[in-house]
Parts: structure tokens; sequence; C-alpha cells
């Protein structure tokens, strides 16, 4: 018995033997170690999981404060999660033996009138007829398959990369989300400098429209200027209520993303910031492995193979080991007397012979799968770069559009108040002074946009580089 047990035990812990060696080989492994869009010094990268700190904006600081408490896509995605957790749970499969318990009770008759055993059986009830009995039982039975040939195992093993694929995702999709919540934030934040901006212009439009209007009823100006300062003061004037629809759109999407009431309340920052979370310099390419959703493509990968394994190991025989331990009576005082005690021990093995071909189809579903999880992997690997490439020389490029509107704003202003000198003194038309107060106004609403887009681009980014901060 001691050798049996003994048996049983080695069988166990080699069932629990593992080796991924040939799915490590099986994986392709980016050969680039370095970004090619920038050329700059390697220096060390920490980013706080609160990445959203480093735009050092304190309303932004407290409206990510309610989102992380009270967002409904964030809870969405938790409770996805868990039911991931509980489905990995359920199909792990049967490493260990399944342990039950029953209690029962059954009651019987039986008529002996006009057998040999009629006479015997009126001493169980004189007055003749049936022979009632009643059976009371407690047992306990377990049912376990020795995974001899790791196939339970592998099994579990599907079911555990499975979940850790969820998991990933879960992470990503949730700084995703973090990533949306602040690009809306701050495409508030713009509309609300563009509103006060379009304010301003208006105010540049009505003192023009005033000198011209003034002139006009002095007969000095014609009635080209008079209307031509009109028409552009109505324009200022619609383009600022459109901008102002905007900015009460986003100010209620906003709202709905913290949970609040969508009243369009909400307070925020009036002015873009030019703090931005800082990029690492010249990671090395790898980095995107790092990724949650690179890793989730990767835990795809590793389920998609132990479930291949598994499907393999479908065609060897099953052994089984089965028991049961009770008591049986006729007295329900006995069912817990160890006198009444009964038990079995039994073993099978069961060989697969006809399964019209669903094992054969079940193994080359799984290569199928394991084949299209590999493509998935290095295709999402692929994309990472072209993503990251992408995003390091948009940043360039918008850096460099910025410097060339921060001057070409200071040119259109230095313009605009020429004109305005010379119209004064009668030197210039009013649509040169028209059109350099447009172009002025027009550089600096580019300006505010190129910002915000440096900012979502930077967001973009961080993304790119790995989902959240604190794994880098």
């Amino acid at each position: 018995m001691k050798s049996y047990i003994l048996s049983l035990i080695v069988l166990f812990f080699y069932s629990c033997a593992y080796n991924n060696s040939e799915l490590s080989n099986s994986i392709v492994k980016s050969k680039k170690d370095k970004w090619e869009s920038v050329d700059i010094v390697i220096d060390d990268y920490q980013l706080n999981s609160m990445w959203w700190k480093n735009f050092d904006d304190k309303n932004l600081d407290s409206i990510m404060h309610f989102f992380l408490i009270n967002n409904y896509d964030i809870k969405l995605a938790l409770s996805s999660l868990e039911s991931s957790k509980q489905l990995a749970i359920y199909n792990a499969g049967k490493i260990l033996p399944d342990i039950s318990s029953q209690i029962s009770n059954s009651r019987s008759s039986q008529n002996f009138s006009g057998t040999s055993m009629e006479e015997a059986a009126k001493l169980f009830n004189p007055k003749g007829g049936p022979v009632y009995s009643e059976t009371y039982a407690l047992n306990f039975t377990s049912q376990w398959e020795i995974d001899i040939w790791t196939k339970l195992y592998s099994k579990k093993l599907s079911a555990k990369k499975e979940y850790q694929s969820s998991e990933n995702e879960y992470k990503y999709i949730r700084f995703s989300l973090l990533a949306q919540a602040v690009k809306v934030y701050f495409n508030l934040v713009e509309s609300k400098e563009q509103v006060a901006l379009a304010d301003s212009s208006l105010s540049g439009y009505k003192d023009i429209f005033n000198i011209v209007e003034r002139r006009y009823n002095q007969g000095v100006r014609s009635s080209l200027d008079y209307r031509l300062a009109k028409s552009n003061v109505l324009t200022a004037k619609a383009s600022l209520e459109r901008k102002k629809m905007i900015t009460d759109n986003l100010t209620r999407q906003m709202e709905v993303f913290i949970g609040f009431y969508p009243s369009g309340t909400l307070e925020t920052s009036n002015q873009l910031s030019n703090i931005l979370p800082r990029i690492p310099s010249n990671l090395p390419s790898d980095i995107i492995q790092r990724r949650p959703d690179i890793k989730s493509s990767y835990n795809k990968i590793e389920s998609a193979y132990a479930e291949l394994d598994y499907a393999k190991k479908m065609k060897f025989p099953s052994f089984n080991l089965t028991g049961s331990v009770g008591t049986s009576t006729d007295d329900l005082n006995n069912l817990l007397n160890g006198d009444f005690s009964v038990w079995n021990l039994g073993t099978s093995i069961t060989l697969p012979i006809f399964q019209s071909g669903k094992i054969k189809a079940y193994e080359n579903l799984s290569k199928t799968l394991l084949e299209q999880a590999e493509i998935q992997y290095i295709y999402s690997i692929l994309k990472a770069f072209s993503e990251i490439e992408n995003k390091l020389s948009v940043d360039l490029m918008l850096n460099n559009q910025l410097e060339s509107l921060g001057e070409a704003y200071i040119q259109s202003k230095e313009a605009y108040l020429l004109a305005k000198d010379r119209y004064d003194k009668g030197i210039t038309d009013l649509i040169t002074v028209l059109d350099s107060q447009k172009r002025m106004f027009d550089t600096n609403s580019q300006m505010i946009s190129i910002q915000k887009l440096l900012i979502e681009n930077r967001i973009d980014l961080l993304i790119c580089l790995g989902g959240e901060p604190d794994e880098f």
C-alpha cells in the first residue's frame, strides 16, 4: 500500500513538469535595437504611474482623481477581468481529485406472498403482505484522473495564460481610457483658449469697425470699407458662438467621464500646459515587449501552445482512481456509527479507440489557433514599431511647426499694428488692415491647436512605449 501511494505521489509531481523551450524558440524576436527617428543621448527613464501630474495642472489632477473612482468604462473593464478570472478557474482542468459527499435515504418493499419465502417473511411482518425496508447512507466519494502525461496540467496552463492575457489587456485598456480622458480635458482647455481668442478677435474687429463707422458717417470712408468691417464683426460673432458650442459639448463629455451629471459647469484651466511628460532618450527597441497589449499577445501564444499540447495528449490513455467511504444502515441513529462503515477503491484505464475524428480535428484546430496567435504577435510588434517611429517623427515636426508659428505670430502682429497705424493716417486701405488682423488671429489659433496636438502626440507616445508607465 505504501509503495502504491508513493507511486501516485511521484506521478503527481511528474505531471506538474512543463518545458516551454519549444515555445520560446518558436517566437521571432525583433533584431532592431534602437529607434531611427531620433538620435539623442541615452539616459535613465522613470515615470510615475500618475503621469498626468507631469502637466502641472491642478484642475487636471482633481478631475483624474474622480475619473479613477467613477469612470464606468474602467469599472466595466474590471468586471470583465473578474469574469475572465473565474472562467480561467473553471477551465483549469482537474489536476486535483474531485471530492463530494452524499446523504441518501431509500425505502423499498417486497411482496413474498405465494413464494417459498412467505413463511420467513412473516417473521418481519406477521400480518402478511409486503415487507418494507429503509436504508440510510452517508458517503464521501472521490474521482481523480492521474495526470501521467501532463495533459491536465497543459489544460490548466492554457487557462492560466488566457487569464494573464486578459489581465494585460485590462492594463492596456485602463491606460488607454486614462489617456483618452486626459486628451478630452486638453481638448476642452484648448477650446476655452480658442473661445478667449475668438472673443479677443471680435473685440479687435469691433475696434476697426468703430473707426470705419465714425469715418463713414463723416463721409471720409466709402460704404465698401463700412460693409467689409461690418461683415468681419458678424463673422467673428458667429465663430465665437460656434466655439462656445464646442466648449459646452466637451465640458459635458468630460463630466460624464468622471461620473458627474452633465451640467456643463466643470471647472478647468484656461490655458494649455507647456510642460509635457518627458520622453525616454534613445530607448532600446525591446521596450515595446513590456507593453501590456504586446504581452497579452504573447500570453495568447503560450495559451495556444499549451492547448495544443493538451490536444495531442488526448490520444493517450487516461488513468482514473475512484474511491468512496461512508456508512450504510437501516437505522438513522447509526448513520455516524463506524461499525456500519463501507468503503471501496477502484482504478480504470480509458483508451480512446474510435472518436469519429474528433480528437484529430481538435488537434488541428489547436494548431491553427497557435499559428494565428503567432501571426498576431508578430504583427502587433510590427505595428508598435510603426506607431512609435511615427509619434517620434510627429513630435519633432510639431515642435518645428510651433517654433515657425511663434515667429510668424510676432511678424503678423507687427504687420497688423503697422497697417492699422498707416490706415489711421490714410496711407493704406482697410483690406490690408483686415487681412493682417485676420492673419494674426489665425496664426495665434494655429499655435494653440499645435500645442494641443503636441500634448496629444506625447500622450499617444506614452501609450506606444508601454501603456502603464510604472511598467517601464
